[in-house]
């Protein structure tokens, strides 16, 4: 069959621009920056769904659930012209973070953005065999000496989609079996039973700091929202952080947006799905100047 032979084709990566914000030009190509050193790193992921319900106002309360302690890198889904448009106005980040996005016909109806107040370098965006135009972002950072690679993803939805899943997560950890050290985040929509996909070097972040607790990030129980679109209960933990490599380890995670962006609006979430932020500690400890010191 045709369609399975360009479902599970491979193709190759291409680069993206990564860009800075310069006050009299706007958002222009960024020049490459040194390395830098980190006691900690911080680390968020949120689909923000693309459906134009209420989203405008959506897309400012993520960026205003991000602002007070904004992660060094923030990947994002589902971003559509609109939802970038919203996020890269935002003063704080024009002015602390380097932007590389994918957005368009080439890559559907949404696509990806990625935003590091950390150097990035060598940015790709990579299809991924899929039904739904799916694919990863991945950058280097250089922190401490040493490169750490974010990965981005976004996998396809649905039961019957479980065994495509799987054959995406194994092209992008092949992707990574030569780094050391990589961070792994996004929309995995993965069911419980999907687990045992992630396996040694890589390990799940929430279940090792909160093994205790579900950390769903599709919950109508909390989100109104979510059930309002689809008439269905659905508690799921679809986005997840994993790590890979001695660099750094996991020290917390939490979940974002898990309240309505209003009182004005109860029932209006900042996105069907919740966010996720994660906080890692080098190991061993950065030397760090005395500035970087107080930045932190």
């Amino acid at each position: 069959m045709h369609w399975i032979r360009g479902l599970f084709a491979w193709r190759p990566s291409r680069r993206i621009r990564v860009l800075r914000y310069d006050n009299s030009a706007g958002w222009v190509a960024a020049t490459p920056l040194s390395d830098v050193s980190r006691s900690q790193l911080s680390v968020s992921t949120f689909n923000v769904w693309f459906d134009p319900f209420f989203a405008q106002e959506r897309y400012q309360a993520i960026a205003d659930l991000l602002a007070p302690d904004p992660p060094d890198v923030m990947a994002f889904q589902e971003i559509t012209d609109a939802a970038l448009e919203v996020l890269l106005a935002q003063p704080w980040i024009r002015k602390h973070f380097l932007s590389a996005s994918i957005v368009g016909r080439r890559v559907g109806p949404y696509g990806m953005l990625l935003l590091t107040r950390v150097p990035m370098t060598e940015v790709t965006y990579t299809r991924l065999p899929t039904r739904a135009r799916r694919g990863f972002v991945r950058a280097d950072l250089r922190i401490n000496g040493a490169r750490t690679v974010i990965c981005s993803i976004h996998l396809d939805s649905g039961k019957r989609s479980a065994s495509i899943r799987e054959r995406q997560l194994g092209r992008i950890f092949g992707t990574l079996t030569l780094d050391s050290d990589a961070v792994v985040l996004g929309d995995f929509n993965m069911r419980d039973g999907e687990n045992h996909l992630i396996e040694p070097p890589f390990h799940d972040v929430w279940p090792v700091l909160r093994p205790d607790e579900h950390g769903y990030t599709e919950d109508t129980s909390i989100n109104d929202m979510r059930y309002d679109s689809t008439g269905k209960k659905r508690h799921v933990r679809f986005d997840r952080v994993l790590l890979k490599g001695r660099q750094w380890q996991p020290e917390s995670i939490e979940l974002l947006g898990s309240k309505p962006i209003s009182p004005d609006h109860p029932r209006v979430f900042p996105s069907d799905h919740f966010g996720v932020r994660c906080v890692f500690t080098a190991d061993p400890p950065a030397d760090l100047p005395i500035a970087d010191q107080k930045d932190r």
